[in-house]
């Protein structure tokens, strides 16, 4: 069997196995920090945690659209405190967690076509 390389990992499926930690990712790679921090660098243009930090926000959207709760997802994703989460999400997001999953499902709504007429 060939060797593999870091190009040919799936980084969306290893990020949760990771817990969303760079120095975990690299041990689940078997490579060092450092040279993780450099192939981040070349391919994401970003450092390993960003992406992996920018990665969890992304699975937080997902869950809240899917009806989790905000301290749920909180817990799923690593997060030690829901505060902490909800901070986290709001500078991410400009809103707070609660305030997205509301305003996303209105904005998935069919708008009302046909009135009816009296």
């Amino acid at each position: 069997m060939g060797r593999l390389f870091l190009t040919d990992w799936n980084w969306e499926e290893l990020a949760p196995a990771a817990h969303y930690n760079a120095q975990e990712l690299a041990k689940l790679c078997g490579i060092s920090t450092r040279q993780l921090q450099r192939h981040f660098r070349f391919r994401f243009c970003c450092s390993p945690q960003s992406w992996l930090n920018h990665r969890r926000l992304l699975v937080a959207e997902e869950l809240l659209l899917s009806g989790d709760s905000v301290k749920k997802v909180a817990l799923d994703l690593g997060f030690k405190q829901p505060s902490h989460f909800c901070r986290v999400f709001k500078t991410w997001n400009h809103m707070p967690p609660s305030q997205f999953a509301v305003i996303q499902h209105v904005k998935c709504r069919p708008g009302i076509t046909d009135v009816a007429v009296r």
